[in-house]
């Protein structure tokens, strides 16, 4: 992978005090190049999480939205999915087309099998038609208690803005004390969301 081996995954990971991440870069963009045409390219980043240093309990990886060696190797790498998504047409009929890259995987690589562990909504409205009827269609692909609903909420660009999560986010500090009631609203969600990967795996 360029000039880093599997085993420097262990050199990228920053520590933020609530839990341990790898920053993504700019250059992924040039790293999926190099994926594609790299053999194994796919397998890689299961291959250098394998090798970390770390037990971790958990851990999860925010795969790019498009399909290509960088997602494909997300899905081999985890072998479960949660699929994030919008209330919206367009995220309805994406989700339709990797729901066939994964079978395509599975069939190209016999020894995986990527299990879909439900879907959680983002930015989803109070009101609304479309998104109403696309929920029920989420309902019915996923089964009810396995689709997640994140409100929209400003609260969440006011903790990106603030650069920190929602929970360290202090709307008092930040200008934005009206954001105490969402920011809970928000954190429950996303604590239900926890508590159902924790139970999964």
């Amino acid at each position: 992978m360029g000039t880093l081996s599997y085993d420097d995954l262990n050199e990228l990971i920053v520590s933020t005090g609530e839990f341990d991440m790898v920053p993504s870069h700019l250059k992924n963009f040039n790293l999926e190049k190099y994926l594609y045409s790299e053999a194994g390219g796919h397998e890689a980043l299961r291959k250098a999480v394998d090798r970390l240093d770390a037990d971790y309990d958990i851990i999860l990886i925010d795969s790019p939205p498009n399909l290509g060696p960088l997602s494909d190797g997300s899905l081999i790498a985890s072998e479960n999915v949660l699929f994030p998504s919008h209330p919206n047409t367009i995220a309805r009929d994406s989700l339709e087309i990797l729901f066939d890259e994964i079978e395509t995987i599975e069939d190209k690589f016999d020894q995986y099998d990527i299990k879909t562990m439900g879907a959680v909504l983002n930015e989803v409205p109070s009101q609304g038609n479309v998104a109403r009827e696309v929920e029920d269609w989420f309902s019915e692909n996923f089964g009810e208690d396995y689709v997640f609903k994140i409100p929209d909420r400003d609260v969440v660009e006011h903790a990106i803005e603030y650069r920190t999560t929602i929970y360290q986010y202090d709307p008092e500090e930040a200008g934005y004390p009206w954001d105490a009631d969402a920011k809970e609203d928000i954190m429950a969600s996303y604590d239900q969301i926890a508590d159902y990967v924790e139970g999964f795996l």
